[in-house]
């Protein structure tokens, strides 16, 4: 994970601070958004989430953390997920941008018991971009999260579970002991399972995931199209060239020659 490798324009983070300057108006605003955001002191104490966010997390109402949550003690964050440096960071005043972060559902279901029983999703990834609001003197007096999610896995527990196993090993070798492993499935039984719930095999599955990468990677013209196959694991003379051909209908050069137009 990196963090945000440009500062924003100086400009519009002046007219942003001279806005929210203000704690009510801060919270106010943050309201406003239909994006999940929170809101601490430089202790770490968080003292505001948006409804938005009390949707995200599924909270019946923003008291089951305002108040009683710290991100810069909260042992989920810091140990569990490995953000102690992130987190450390925001706290002397970067902006800080971490991307594509599991939210740990379950472990904040047992700390803080905000899931429902009929909340539908299994796991959930999303970027967390977190900046300091400054008083006049430039003291630090704020720090704002905002949260856009990334991937959502939901409905049947043991699909989803392998969507989210598949999609996070997607640059190794396609194997499905290891995937049936995951969800405690025989190979039969999960790849039965996986298809009625999906319309489409595992490996079907992993195949349009690494698809969709390598057409990112494609749009990147710092790689040649050989470095392009080699970022997602694979070799631009192996099968997989075939493959996006037949799939794609056209070949990769071609596609990326379509994408620069």
């Amino acid at each position: 994970m990196d963090s945000v490798s440009r500062q924003p324009n100086s400009r519009i983070m002046a007219s942003l601070q001279s806005v929210l300057g203000d704690e009510k108006m801060l919270f106010q605003v943050a309201e406003l958004f239909p994006i999940p955001i929170e809101v601490y002191r430089p202790d770490g104490a968080l003292i505001f989430c948006n409804r938005a966010l009390a949707e995200f997390w599924n909270l019946s109402d923003e008291t089951e953390l305002v108040g009683k949550f710290n991100l810069l003690q909260d042992p989920i964050t810091n140990d569990e997920l490995g953000l102690r440096d992130y987190v450390q960071r925001i706290f002397t005043g970067e902006l800080v941008l971490v991307p594509d972060s599991r939210v740990p559902l379950d472990r904040f279901a047992t700390l803080y018991k905000p899931r429902h029983p009929d909340f539908d999703v299994e796991s959930m990834y999303c970027d967390i971009l977190s900046f300091p609001i400054r008083d006049a003197e430039g003291a630090m007096t704020h720090i704002v999260s905002i949260f856009i999610t990334t991937r959502m896995y939901l409905g049947k527990s043991d699909v989803a579970v392998a969507k989210e196993y598949i999609e996070n090993h997607w640059l190794e070798e396609f194997d499905m002991d290891s995937i049936a492993q995951a969800v405690s499935l025989s190979r039969y039984h999960f790849a039965r399972l996986f298809k009625k719930h999906t319309g489409m095999t595992p490996y079907s599955y992993y195949q349009d995931i690494k698809l969709r990468r390598l057409k990112e990677a494609l749009c990147n013209t710092n790689l040649s199209i050989t470095e392009a196959f080699a970022t997602c694991g694979m070799a631009y003379s192996g099968n997989f060239a075939r493959v996006f051909r037949e799939k794609v209908g056209m070949t990769p050069s071609q596609y990326r020659k379509s994408m620069q137009h």
